[in-house]
């Protein structure tokens, strides 16, 4: 089954010969639910001119209403992810009230590069959701890795720990035979290596846990460019802030013999928001990437609180020009120190 990043478009097209007119229908859900008999969408065309019959649509912003990850729970063993951080979409294509096809996809909350070009999906049986950086955690927060795996009718897919070339620890993720699924898979304290194995298939994560004896670790989760939770650890210094906005008026005064210890100008409408500055501490020069996602992720936590990334922009380093690799980004609590909520 095809996976698509609704973030970046997916097209469907119709394009039959002799047709005057496509239609499409479009069926969402969440797994766990009843997949629907009647479609959430229908879409109709018809072809701008007997030379022109080609018709298409952008189907991958449709499933951004069935997809809302709010936060990470983390997890001891090989877990399920919640289901709202996906969802399955069915497409079915007719020309002329004819059905042409029916296809299935599972759609992820990420994106896709402009380099790939048009219509990018993914079919691997096991995908990583999460980049090719070595993880740095510290040893206050659990971590985990979000993988899809398309299961096999023949063979478990396995999770193995180790910490250098010794093998930890193994569990099995999915037996054979169970639904196609994301799954949250922990790190484990002490090792340095998740190798997830289906067949011949493997995919590799390192990581690494570090001591902070000076400064209290920030740990940032987002929803990363593949659809899935990505934690990155700021190790080192953090600076808080408030930041309150008001609106002034004059008022008319009580009397004409006012109290001039009253004043004449009064604040009105509140707004108090908190602000802190993070450090990442030393990194590989591959965290660039890690900066980028999370520079344009829609879902941010700090210590599982909702944030917003306040830095705009973050300039690329590498080890040759920059030596010592440090990034340094602002966020806002996505929240008021008042609480207003109607």
């Amino acid at each position: 089954m095809k996976k698509i990043f609704i973030r970046s478009p997916y097209f469907i097209e119709v394009n039959e010969v002799g047709q005057t007119s496509a239609k499409i229908e479009v069926f969402l859900w969440n797994k766990g639910d009843t997949e629907p008999t009647t479609p959430n969408y229908t879409f109709t065309k018809s072809i701008p001119s007997p030379t022109q019959t080609k018709l298409s649509w952008n189907v991958s912003n449709l499933a951004q209403s069935f997809i809302k990850p709010i936060a990470p729970v983390i997890v001891s063993v090989p877990t399920e992810e919640n289901v709202n951080t996906w969802c399955y979409m069915r497409v079915a294509s007719y020309s002329d009230d004819e059905l042409i096809e029916e296809e299935d996809f599972v759609c992820l909350n990420g994106y896709t590069n402009y380099s790939g070009g048009y219509n990018q999906f993914n079919e691997d049986v096991v995908i990583g959701l999460s980049g090719n950086q070595k993880i740095y955690y510290n040893t206050i927060s659990g971590y985990y890795l979000n993988v899809w795996i398309d299961t096999s009718d023949e063979f478990d897919t396995i999770a193995e720990w180790y910490n250098g070339s010794t093998l930890m620890d193994s569990d099995i993720i999915v037996s054979t035979g169970e639904d196609p699924n994301m799954f949250k898979v922990p790190i484990i304290t002490n090792t340095t290596e998740l190798r997830i194995i289906q067949e011949d298939t493997r995919k590799t994560v390192f990581f690494e846990q570090l001591c902070e004896p000076k400064y209290t670790p920030i740990v940032c989760t987002f929803i990363n460019r593949y659809g899935g939770w990505q934690y990155l650890t700021f190790f080192k210094a953090n600076q808080q802030g408030i930041e309150v906005k008001s609106k002034d008026y004059n008022l008319l005064p009580s009397s004409i013999d006012y109290n001039p210890l009253q004043g004449i100008k009064q604040r009105f409408n509140f707004q108090g928001t908190q602000k802190v500055k993070c450090n990442t501490g030393w990194v590989d020069e591959n965290y660039s990437e890690l900066i980028q996602d999370l520079l344009l992720s829609q879902v941010v936590l700090l210590d599982n609180k909702p944030a917003i990334v306040k830095s705009q922009s973050a300039d690329i380093k590498t080890h040759l020009k920059d030596k010592n690799i440090n990034y340094e980004v602002e966020f806002e609590y996505n929240y008021g120190l008042i609480n207003d909520v109607i």
